[in-house]
């Protein structure tokens, strides 16, 4: 059954139009950034690597294909909260403001396979969409601009090779995927209170700007409260990139997006009881009164 259910959500999912936005502006954004990289390639080097220049002699070009995923990525992990929500605001609102929640009442179907199926759905897209970001990134950057050493810097400057660089992209991702799951989780459950899918991304991006607002915000209290924040570690991808990765602080991201992301089910599984045992029954009793 839970296959069925899962399969159901799919195709409702794939009839939506919002679903391909996200796609789309990646698809059309990518390239354009890389074009401007391309062009402006010598002006970006001298205003990376320029101060280096007076100590260090470089033969040939440090921009290429991984250089311009590295920037790109960077630039845009902080818009992503925003694209991987699309779904998750409309997954419950949208079904309670077409008014197809009814039927799951009226028919032989388990409520907790029917969450389940939506959080899968859910954790789904935003898994593909990020894949999608980093391997449509990474092509489109080493088709137009090649590959060669990756230059980092980290405790001055780090030449990352091939193969290092495919390894470090990898967990990149992972780390970026996980805290990524936890703010959709976050606008799914938004999203069963809501009677709109406007309001779940409103509220949810708020609370992400918010977090990484404390971030950066020098202040005492918010440097205590932040490594316990999930929106603190936005921008962790780029411990990936560090010699020797940082391990201790990505098991910290994993744990803190767990405990998070387990806290959002628990409520989540909370408000989907009172939805469909409290304040469904009393809706459809409202609608059957004035169809009467």
């Amino acid at each position: 059954m839970i296959l069925v259910l899962v399969r159901n959500e799919l195709d409702k999912v794939l009839k939506r139009k919002r679903t391909y936005i996200s796609f789309i502006l990646i698809g059309l954004l990518i390239p354009f950034i890389v074009g401007a990289i391309k062009s402006g390639g010598t002006t970006l080097e001298k205003s990376i690597y320029g101060q280096l220049s007076d100590s260090f002699f470089f033969i040939g070009s440090l921009l290429n294909g991984y250089l311009a995923t590295y920037i790109i990525v960077a630039v845009l992990i902080n818009h992503m909260p925003f694209l991987c929500t699309i779904i998750a605001s409309d997954i419950f609102s949208g079904e309670y403001s077409r008014s197809t929640f009814r039927m799951y009442l009226t028919r032989p179907i388990s409520r907790a396979q029917v969450l389940i199926s939506k959080v899968i759905i859910v954790l789904g897209y935003t898994s593909i969409l990020m894949v999608f970001f980093f391997l449509y990134t990474l092509i489109v950057s080493t088709i137009w601009l090649g590959t060669g050493e990756l230059a980092v810097f980290h405790k001055g400057i780090l030449f990352l090779s091939n193969d290092q660089v495919t390894i470090r992209f990898i967990i990149a991702f992972f780390i970026a995927n996980c805290v990524m799951l936890t703010v959709s989780l976050l606008c799914l459950l938004i999203s069963t209170i809501s009677k709109n899918s406007v309001t779940p991304i409103i509220i949810t991006i708020s609370i992400v700007f918010i977090g990484t607002a404390i971030t950066y915000i020098p202040i005492e209290i918010f440097k205590k409260i932040n490594p316990y924040l999930f929106t603190g570690y936005i921008n962790s991808f780029l411990k990936a990139f560090h010699d020797p990765i940082p391990w201790s602080h990505i098991a910290s991201l994993f744990s803190i997006c767990f405990i998070w992301s387990s806290l959002f089910i628990w409520f989540l599984i909370v408000c989907f009881i009172l939805f469909f045992f409290f304040f469904m029954p009393r809706d459809i009793k409202t609608y059957n009164h004035f169809s009467l």
